[in-house]
């Protein structure tokens, strides 16, 4: 074997190598956690804005109960204005909560709600967490989903999958 021959195939074996490194996931790659919320309007929230704005369940690869706080605007103007409102779009930001058995995670997110179709999406992060959850802090969270009005403003739920990368 030539010397040439002897160099490609160590470069060959070398890319091989790169590429089953980078195909490996390594050991310190953050979870992802996927699961669906499924929480009821809490319409108690018009009345003292300190009352949680959701509440329900979270499913899947987390399981216990889910609660948001709207931290603003809150859509009491809406109140009475089913879908023909003048606007639109409703802006919003709130906190969250997980609690399960094995720990907490606690949120916030920014994210908007879709009048023409009751479609929603939020972005947000981790800001503490404990118990198996932990390492969470600083973690990016995405939510989206449908919101299924029995009465607009008084009772419904929120569906969707929620996702922790």
């Amino acid at each position: 074997m030539n010397r040439a021959s002897v160099i490609k195939r160590v470069g060959v074996v070398f890319v091989a190598l790169a590429f089953i490194i980078a195909l490996v996931p390594s050991a310190n790659a953050s979870p992802q956690y996927c699961s669906t919320m499924n929480v009821s309007f809490n319409p108690d929230v018009f009345t003292d804005p300190a009352n949680p704005i959701w509440i329900g369940t979270i499913s899947g690869d987390i399981d216990g109960t889910m609660i948001f706080w709207a931290t603003g605007p809150i859509p009491s103007k809406d109140l009475g204005h089913p879908p023909g409102f003048p606007w639109q779009v409703h802006f919003f930001t709130e906190y969250w909560e997980i609690t399960t058995e094995d720990g907490w995670i606690y949120g916030i997110d920014k994210g908007n709600t879709d009048y023409s179709n009751w479609q929603f999406r939020m972005n947000g992060e981790v800001v503490d967490a404990g118990g198996v959850y932990a390492d969470l802090v600083g973690h990016q969270v995405h939510m989206n989903g449908q919101i299924e009005w029995t009465e607009v403003f008084v009772s419904g739920i929120a569906i969707g999958p929620v996702i922790i990368t």
